[in-house]
Order: C-alpha cells, then structure tokens, then sequence
C-alpha cells in the first residue's frame, strides 16, 4: 500500500470512531431556538435564575414513563429536590407536535422517559431514563 491510501485509510477510521462516539455521547445544549415560545421562556428562566435545569420527556402512551411519574417523580422528596434546586421542564411526547419532535431530535431523545440535565450555562451533563426514587435524588444532588 503506498501512502496515501494509507494516510486516507486512517482519516476514514478516525471520522468513524467520532462520529460513532458522537452517536453514543450526545452533547447538546438547553438553547432558545425561536420555534416554541414555551421552549425559549424556560430557557431564559433558567439562564435568570441561575440554576440548572432538567428536562424530562415522558408520553402518557408510555407504560414506563407513568410508572416513573406514579413512583418516583410524584415523591415528596423528589419533587421538593427538584424545586428548590433545579429548574424543571417536561416534555410531552402523548400526541408530539412538530416542535416537541424538534427539540426530541435535537436533544438526540431516543427512549422515554428520558431526564437530561444541564448546567446553569445550558449544557448537558448527564441524562438517565428510569431509575428508582433514591438513585434519581443521588442523581440529582450530584448535579447541584
């Protein structure tokens, strides 16, 4: 093999690796986009009040996802977690609108529920989908 083919062998590879890295490890960000007023106002309350955000997607369709809201997320503790120290977005996809799939797509979302939590600035740190209510209040204090 001359060079060249070599050298070209290694681009194609690396491209691979990161776009295969990037499929797996989404980054985004929690940003006004101008398409949903409800979007853009709870992005410009979190960048107010400084705190970080989490933003669930759910379906009522979604035999998970009630059990997550009938389980973990109606919890006292979790709810007093998430008010006192996040700011706190759903996302209903029961009957999606065109934006609710924009910002579905977006955010990379590809099961529900699905939480994604971001920092003050708006950039993703983390995202689960169900988890039992005490591993959900770790993993809300670790974000704080």
């Amino acid at each position: 093999m001359d060079f060249r083919f070599k050298a070209a062998l290694t681009i194609v590879a690396i491209l691979g690796v990161m776009f295969f890295y990037r499929m797996s490890h989404p980054s985004t960000m929690f940003a006004a986009d101008g398409t949903d007023v409800d979007w853009d106002t709870a992005v410009q309350q979190s960048r107010n009040s400084h705190l970080p955000t989490v933003i669930l997607f759910t379906a009522g369709w979604c035999p998970a996802c009630r059990a997550f809201h009938g389980d973990v997320l109606s919890r006292d503790d979790v709810q007093s977690e998430l008010r006192s120290h996040y700011n706190f977005y759903t996302v209903d996809l029961t009957h999606p609108s065109e934006k609710t799939q924009i910002h579905t797509q977006q955010l990379a979302v590809r099961y529900i529920p699905q939480m994604i939590r971001f920092d003050q600035n708006g950039k993703e740190l983390d995202r689960i989908n169900y988890l039992p209510a005490d591993q959900l209040m770790s993993w809300l204090k670790a974000g704080e």
